[in-house]
Formats: structure tokens, sequence, C-alpha cells
């Protein structure tokens, strides 16, 4: 997979070589199975017009920026987004530089200047994508964008778990209540962070509340089972002995204990 970083300096340049794709929008954070949805429906269009698959997102979230003293609690960083993407097959992943220039662009500037611009012949995205200034853009101006310019357009309806829409905010609500045991019907798998045993979380991660957890760590080939305590949105407490794991863990989240076993 290509990773390309976008920016208002190098768009110009980008535009010239890029390919003609199945483009699939959004912010994707923690790649849920909702993501996977819009992602799979734009391959299967992909394949069909045989073109290259691409995803358009931003970084920094768009909300950290309009909003500077937003707390945004990202789900995962770029580098693990960027390991999903690739594993369901993407050729092409946009990440657009989000600044407060771009968030106040025009709903029909950004659509030229990285849907059209980027040569999109399908655009594939959630029933709730908003783009341009303020959200301007909804799917339905898209649609009448798409029927001018003549490009594909196929909008993916929500994917519903227990009558709630599988979303990035849900699968927040599910980590500050403690529900990890329902993040395989979320996400697909179960909710994973990278933890140093020196510094704490890694960033642009999130821990569950304060509480004692059944997890998941990764040795070699293998996991080991054991319990951590989070202390805080950054500390954690690994309840087994530490100095024969390695200093940079990879923790899949399990289950939520009301006390440290014994």
């Amino acid at each position: 997979m290509k990773v390309v970083y976008v920016n208002a300096n190098n768009l110009q340049e980008i535009k010239q070589s890029a390919p003609h794709v199945a483009m699939a929008l959004g912010y994707f954070d923690g790649v849920h199975l909702g993501h996977q949805k819009v992602i799979q429906t734009a391959k299967e269009k992909a394949n069909a017009q045989n073109l290259s698959l691409a995803v358009l997102s931003f970084f920094p979230h768009p909300k950290s920026v309009i909003f500077s003293d937003a707390e945004v609690a990202y789900l995962e960083p770029l580098d693990q987004k960027i390991e999903k993407l690739k594993n369901l097959e993407v050729d092409i992943f946009y990440i657009v530089e989000f600044t407060k220039k771009l968030a106040k662009v025009e709903a029909s500037d950004f659509l030229n200047d990285y849907i059209i611009g980027l040569n999109a012949i399908e655009i594939i995205c959630g029933f709730d994508y908003t783009y341009g200034i303020k959200a301007s853009g909804t799917v339905e101006t898209l649609a009448v964008y798409a029927a001018e310019q003549q490009v594909g357009l196929t909008v993916v309806e929500e994917l519903k778990w227990n009558n709630q829409k599988i979303s990035s905010s849900l699968i927040r609500k599910h980590l500050k209540e403690r529900k990890l045991n329902e993040m395989p019907s979320l996400l697909g798998d179960f909710y994973q962070t990278k933890y140093c045993k020196n510094n704490g979380l890694l960033p642009n991660y999130s821990l569950p509340d304060i509480g004692n957890y059944r997890v998941l760590i990764e040795d070699s080939h293998s996991y080991i089972e054991c319990v951590a305590t989070v202390k805080c949105k950054k500390y954690i407490q690994i309840h087994h002995e530490i100095s024969t794991l390695p200093n940079l863990l990879t923790i899949q989240w399990i289950d939520h204990f009301s006390s440290v076993p014994s």
C-alpha cells in the first residue's frame, strides 16, 4: 500500500500522477466494522472497474484543529491505522493534513481539489459523511456534485449492533464503561494498544476507564494472559513479572474485573 501525505503545498504535484481510483471517504478512527463495510464496498467498486482502491482521511483530527482546546481521544495512531488498511488491501492511503485553512474551504472546492482532483471515479462514503466549511457538505450535496461530474457515488448505510450505530464514539463509550468483551462486535477484534514500560501509553491511544482488566500481551508468536490495572489515562500496572516482558508491549484488552483476581 502506498501512503501519500497531502497538504496545500504538494497537492498540485500529487494530482499530476494520481491514478484513477475508487475512493472511500472518512476519518476511520479504529477502522471498526462500519468503516470496514465502507472500504469493502469501495473495494468491490474498484474491482468491478479495474480501479485502484484509495482511502482519503485526515490528520490530525478535525475537532482538535477547529476547537483548539478540545482533547481528542484517538483510538489508535496513524501507524496502526495504516497497518489495518494495508490488511484490507487498500492500494493508496491519502492522509490530508487538516489545518485551520482547510477547515474554511468551501464544500465544492474540497471536492474539486481532493476528490475529483485526485481522480476519484467512484466515491464511497458512509450515510453521515460531511465535508467542507462547518460540515456544510452532506451526502445529499455530494450526490448532486457526483451527478454533475459524472462519477459514481455509493452511500453505505449505517451498520448497527444492539440497535446502536457502530461508531468510533460508541467504542470510546465502551472503553469508558469498561465493556471490553463487546469490542469484537464493534471492531472485529479486541481493542489493542501499545504501551511502554518506562513512559506509559503511546500517543494517540485511549485506555479503558480506571479498573482491573484481563489482557493478552503479545510475546513473540504467542500471548501472555495476565491482569492489568489502569491507574489513569496514561499508566497501567501489569500483574506479571515484567522483567521477562519487552519494553514495548502490545496489549489486547479482553474483559473487566471488579477486583484483581488472587
